[in-house]
């Protein structure tokens, strides 16, 4: 049974079937394991110790850079300027609140420019690293929404399902603030909608690899989120 005919076969079970439930689905237990780890309960409880948020946000500001190539080379492929205007709202976004955030963690926790710029990176994020290059490179457009929806997608998910304890610090509830609130939430989910409608318009070799895409990101964000936390 095709990829395709698999999904056909679920929806036909379900009375309001969504293409992005199906994939949050398949992609299990990796997605809980993401949505559930307990990086971030020690974020949101405070327990983290600073040097290790800092260590964290080192290692995730890698992305930073082949990200906002993937959101350009996404802009450059989608179908229409509705597309290109929210992608490029996000991109805006996320070279300035995010982008503030970083730097300003590196200030408070002393990392060095060297550490910032030219970090050793963990072979996780080197992993991850590759397949957001390789997305943005020569992937199409169905596929760089669907690595998209799950990097925004996870981090709603966790921002949402943790309760922030008392006297946090700052950064800590700034970071956590980047990813549950309204705009927030309306990105995550016009990216659902889209990778919803463009599934519709591919064959069954595309779509295939679009799910092969969701699945393996997945993988990449609960490996990268293992290695960075030390418990």
């Amino acid at each position: 049974m095709s990829t395709l005919a698999k999904y056909h076969d679920w929806a036909a079970g379900r009375s309001a079937p969504r293409l992005t439930d199906w994939l949050r689905e398949i992609s299990e237990p990796d997605w809980s394991a993401v949505v559930n780890h307990p990086l971030f309960d020690a974020l949101a409880e405070g327990s983290l110790p600073g040097e290790e948020f800092a260590d964290y946000m080192v290692q995730d500001y890698g992305f930073v850079d082949p990200f906002t190539a993937l959101l350009g080379h996404a802009i450059g492929h989608a179908p229409g300027m509705a597309d290109r205007v929210v992608l490029g709202q996000f991109l805006g976004m996320l070279t300035s609140d995010e982008d503030s955030v970083f730097q300003r963690t590196f200030e408070t926790f002393g990392v060095p420019d060297a550490t910032r710029h030219a970090p050793t990176y963990l072979p996780a994020t080197a992993s991850f690293l590759h397949l957001l290059r390789e997305t943005g490179a020569s992937a199409s457009y169905a596929q760089m929404l669907a690595v998209l929806v799950v990097t925004e997608w996870l981090y709603l998910g966790w921002a949402m399902r943790i309760t922030r304890g008392k006297s946090l610090d700052p950064l800590y509830d700034e970071w956590i603030g980047l990813h549950d609130n309204q705009a927030f939430q309306a990105f995550v989910a016009w990216l659902r909608r889209r990778l919803d409608e463009v599934a519709e318009t591919l064959d069954e070799a595309e779509f295939a690899r679009m799910t092969e895409r969701f699945r393996e990101t997945v993988a990449q964000e609960r490996a990268f989120h293992d290695a960075v936390y030390s418990g």
